[in-house]
């Protein structure tokens, strides 16, 4: 079991977080590649998720070589958890549009 896995099962306000990421992530991989590229894109959105408003912010934190694009995913609501972490989703966008989910 891993570090994350034992917060989703110890904390219902983790493991709300660690839903809304990755329902955010996945959605977001699905976009095209070069959305990412656009001046000016908007890197941060918020959602009600249950009633509670998660506030979300990716980031491209890497460029490999042949355009490979590392995207971070964060989520953060006015929610107590343990050791105040928070989850991430992380995966990278392919220049062919293809993406592949790293969390």
């Amino acid at each position: 079991m891993t570090f994350d896995e034992l917060l989703v099962r110890l904390s219902r306000n983790y493991a709300l977080l660690r839903r809304a990421v990755d329902s955010a992530g996945r959605a977001l991989a699905k976009r095209s590649y070069e959305s990412f590229l656009e001046p000016g894109e908007e890197f941060s959105f918020s959602e009600f998720v249950n009633g509670v408003q998660v506030h979300f912010n990716f980031e491209i934190v890497r460029e490999d070589k042949g355009g490979v694009l590392w995207v971070y995913v964060n989520a953060d609501a006015d929610l107590l958890t343990p050791l105040l972490i928070k989850p991430s989703f992380v995966f990278r966008k392919l220049p062919d549009g293809t993406a592949y989910v790293i969390r």
